[in-house]
């Protein structure tokens, strides 16, 4: 809504009727017959105390339309209507308006305050031009009328008794010049008897002065003598307070030589203050050095965990070492394709029966980890049962290939890919332990189930030193059997 709303008067001739408008422009209009939250967009215009809307294209045409309208959408005379802001929801600047002739209320919504008190002001002042107020203007008139008709008659009686009284002051003025000339007679004698009391006061005058100097002068000799009485009686007092002064003074020598001993016993006893005090210091000094020594402990642990996680990182390189030996493997399976049918057969089966078992104990090892990593926070009793079984199970796994490995002599490929994949796991077990000590600080003891697979040295190690790259490659090095198996398939 762009609306200014101003009072408008039009240059043209032809919409001489527009100047006859007070006010228009586009406002919402709530319905008013039913209940309902919608708003709706109406032209809005006042004249001669009618308020009328149209659609809201109407306010194109208005601006061109060289007749008034006589088709709005509705009319409301305004004479008996009141007036009042509201707030409605989503439209806080409203008009009320409510009237006996309509039966209910119209609710219309600007976009500003301002615009809103605008219209306020002009359907107020419209609300004025009704048949009604024009009767009662005819009225007045002729009343005003007679009350002139009967004024007239009244200002020519008052006529009358000015002139009336116009000659009676003509009357009294003359007697009062009469009087004027004998107050003028009276004044000259008032003059002279003036001027003779003038002459009396000034002498009256003199005389008095002369004898206040006199009393002047006997009062001045009369507090010279008070004076000099006062300053004996002073002098007399400064040299009894210089008396008692000197007395004051001998008291005050007597006591600063007591207040001397005095001071030579508080100098013992702050000597011994100063000892105390030293004691503390030394106190103080024995706590820094024993910060001090916490201080190099903790830059030795340091150290020693950077040294841990050097062995950290050798670990990880000799697993990307195994990971190359395990390439060569396969390079050396290759090489074996010479094998005889019946030597294949035996080797796949034997190959089989592996794989079997090392998916066991892939499942072992990733109920080790899922434990782990599960309750982290802290670690049960079942947990670690369920740990200790599914160890025992990786155990077994490594022992019987082991066993067949001695057997099968011909096959050196199982034996070496079972010891890699069993320090591999026992590797793998010792992160275990050392991720699990240091997420729980209730339980320190995971090491005593899997005392089979426990290191000679135990490596402490961040959290985070192995990422995820590390642990696929250590999940790929327990596959090595899986590799040979599917490589010879495809052969």
């Amino acid at each position: 809504m762009n609306n200014k709303m101003p009072e408008i008067g039009r240059r043209a001739s032809s919409r001489d009727w527009a100047t006859r408008i007070q006010i228009h422009g586009i406002l919402l209009k709530k319905p008013f017959a039913h209940q309902s939250s919608k708003w709706s967009k109406r032209f809005f215009l006042v004249k001669d105390g009618f308020l009328m809307y149209y659609d809201a294209n109407e306010k194109k045409d208005y601006e061109r339309r060289e007749f008034f309208n006589i088709h709005p959408k509705g009319v409301l005379p305004l004479g008996e209507c009141s007036f009042k802001s509201c707030r409605e929801p989503q439209q806080p600047f409203c008009v009320q308006i409510e009237s006996q002739e309509i039966g209910g209320k119209l609710i219309l919504a600007a976009e500003s305050e301002y615009e809103r008190d605008h219209w306020l002001e002009i359907l107020e002042r419209s609300r004025r031009v009704t048949w009604k107020n024009t009767q009662l203007g005819d009225e007045m008139i002729r009343r005003l009328e007679d009350q002139g008709l009967q004024m007239a008659i009244e200002k020519q009686g008052y006529i009358d008794r000015l002139q009336s009284e116009v000659l009676a002051l003509s009357e009294e003025k003359m007697r009062t010049e009469e009087l004027e000339k004998m107050n003028q007679e009276l004044e000259k004698e008032k003059e002279k008897l003036e001027s003779f009391t003038k002459e009396i006061k000034e002498e009256y005058e003199r005389i008095k002065q002369e004898l206040d100097e006199t009393n002047q002068l006997a009062q001045e000799f009369e507090n010279d003598r008070i004076t000099l009485s006062k300053s004996m009686e002073q002098q007399r007092q400064q040299l009894e307070n210089l008396h008692k002064d000197k007395q004051r003074i001998l008291e005050e020598l007597r006591s600063s030589m007591a207040e001397q001993t005095n001071l030579s016993k508080e100098k013992q006893s702050l000597s011994q203050r100063s000892e105390g005090l030293q004691r503390q210091l030394q106190e103080i000094e024995n706590l820094t050095k024993q910060v001090e020594d916490e201080r190099v402990h903790a830059e030795m642990l340091l150290r020693d965990n950077k040294e841990r996680l050097d062995q950290l990182e050798e670990e990880k390189s000799a697993i990307s070492e195994h990971a190359q030996e395990l390439e060569s493997t396969i390079k050396d399976l290759v090489s074996q394709k010479a094998m005889t049918e019946k030597e294949l057969k035996e080797e796949i089966r034997a190959r089989m029966s592996a794989e079997q078992r090392l998916r066991e104990a892939e499942r072992s090892l990733n109920c080790i980890d899922l434990a782990v990593t599960s309750q982290s926070h802290r670690i049960e009793s079942d947990a670690k049962e369920e740990m200790t079984i599914n160890v025992k199970k990786l155990k077994n796994f490594f022992e019987d290939l082991a066993e067949e490995a001695k057997i099968s002599s011909e096959n050196p490929l199982i034996i070496r890919n079972g010891l890699m994949a069993r320090k591999t796991l026992a590797r793998r077990a010792k992160t275990v332990r050392y991720e699990n000590r240091k997420r729980s600080s209730n339980n320190h003891t995971m090491s005593c189930d899997l005392s089979s697979l426990r290191p000679k040295t135990n490596l402490r190690r961040a959290v985070t030193s192995m990422d995820r790259g590390t642990r696929e490659q250590l999940n790929n090095s327990l596959y090595p059997l899986d590799e040979k198996v599917a490589f010879e398939d495809n052969f």
